[in-house]
């Protein structure tokens, strides 16, 4: 049997790129970081978040039918450990510049590039929701910089590997 300790050893081996997932219903904005996303279909332009379902931003996402995924430069480590919640007093959107696009999701203006998208689906699944969502804006804001990584519990640069 599987734990899910055994699965995150095995996860921890896996790089992705560090995401601020966000949303906003006509009460509230909110937003996580998450790791759980990747692009679906290129026609129509789909993408994926999975997010657990115990954090303030799911039920948004699920009232709202909006979220917006935002890329992060390894100069946003301090956002990204924000959203994480490592930083429980800090107001999550304090400081930050943001606009919004198409769905009214906040778009992070320093981010790396961003996905504007509208819930196609929902598929429940264990303790976190997988969000099909169909993409109606996006662009890449910071073309000169790279991504942040997240790989073995530790945010990394794709310099750390050239």
């Amino acid at each position: 049997m599987v734990t899910p300790d055994d699965l995150k050893a095995v996860m921890r081996n896996w790089a992705s790129t560090v995401t601020v997932v966000t949303t906003r219903t006509p009460e509230k904005m909110h937003g996580l970081t998450a790791t759980a996303f990747s692009s679906l279909t290129l026609d129509p332009p789909e993408v994926f978040v999975s997010i657990t379902k115990k954090t303030i931003t799911h039920p948004l996402i699920e009232q709202s039918g909006i979220f917006c995924v935002n890329l992060l430069t390894p100069g946003m480590q301090h956002v990204s450990d924000r959203f994480a919640g490592r930083f429980p007093n800090e107001e999550r959107f304090a400081g930050l510049r943001y606009r919004f696009e198409v769905t009214g999701a906040p778009v992070l203006e320093d981010a790396l590039a961003f996905l504007d998208c509208r819930v196609e689906k929902a598929l429940d699944t264990g303790d976190h929701t997988i969000f099909i969502g169909r993409v109606v804006a996006s662009g890449v804001q910071k073309p000169d910089q790279l991504p942040l990584l997240y790989f073995q519990g530790r945010y990394r640069h794709l310099g750390d590997c050239l």
